[in-house]
C-alpha cells in the first residue's frame, strides 16, 4: 500500500504543463478522423497503448486524462473536449472562484448602506405593518432627499 502511494506521488510531481499539452496533443492524433460519438465511447476505443510517449506508461496517460477530464464540461466529442482540456491546461484558474483569505480585510460599506443599516431598524418598529421593499424605497427616498453634505 505504502509502494502504491509514493508512485501515485511520484506520477502527479513528474507530470508538468508540457507533458499534459503533449498527451492531448498525442490524443488529438490517435483519434478517428471523424469522431462523431460521444466522448466516453471515443475514450473507451482509444488505444492507449498509442498515445503513451517519452517514459510514461500508457496506464500512466490514461489516469492522467481521467483527472484533466474532470476539469472540463462534458456531453460532446473527444476531439472537442480535448480541446477544452488544453484550454484549461493552460489556464487553469479561469472561471474558478478563488477563495479568499479568512483575515482578508472586507470592502467598507457604501454611504447607502451605512444609513440604511442605521434607519431601518428604527422604521420598522415605526411601521411595523410595512413589507421590507416598502420600507427599502421609503428609506432609499429619504437617502436621495439627504444633502450631499450629509451623505
Amino acid at each position: 500500500m505504502n509502494g502504491e502511494m509514493e508512485t501515485s506521488a511520484k506520477d502527479q510531481v513528474a507530470w508538468g504543463k508540457d507533458d499534459l499539452l503533449k498527451l492531448l496533443d498525442s490524443m488529438k492524433v490517435n483519434l478517428p478522423q471523424n469522431d462523431i460519438s460521444k466522448y466516453k465511447t471515443a475514450e473507451s476505443h482509444l488505444d492507449w497503448e498509442k498515445v503513451a510517449f517519452n517514459h510514461y506508461s500508457a496506464e500512466m496517460c490514461k489516469q492522467k486524462w481521467l483527472e484533466v477530464s474532470r476539469e472540463v464540461r462534458k456531453f460532446r466529442t473527444l476531439s472537442e473536449l480535448i480541446v477544452d482540456a488544453q484550454d484549461y491546461i493552460k489556464n487553469p484558474y479561469k472561471g474558478k472562484n478563488l477563495k479568499k483569505h479568512p483575515d482578508f480585510p472586507k470592502k467598507p460599506l457604501t454611504p447607502y448602506f451605512r444609513f440604511f443599516m442605521e434607519k431601518r431598524a428604527k422604521y420598522a418598529k415605526l411601521h411595523p405593518e410595512m413589507s421590507n421593499l416598502d420600507l427599502t424605497k421609503i428609506l432609499s427616498k429619504k437617502y436621495r432627499e439627504l444633502p450631499d453634505r450629509k451623505r
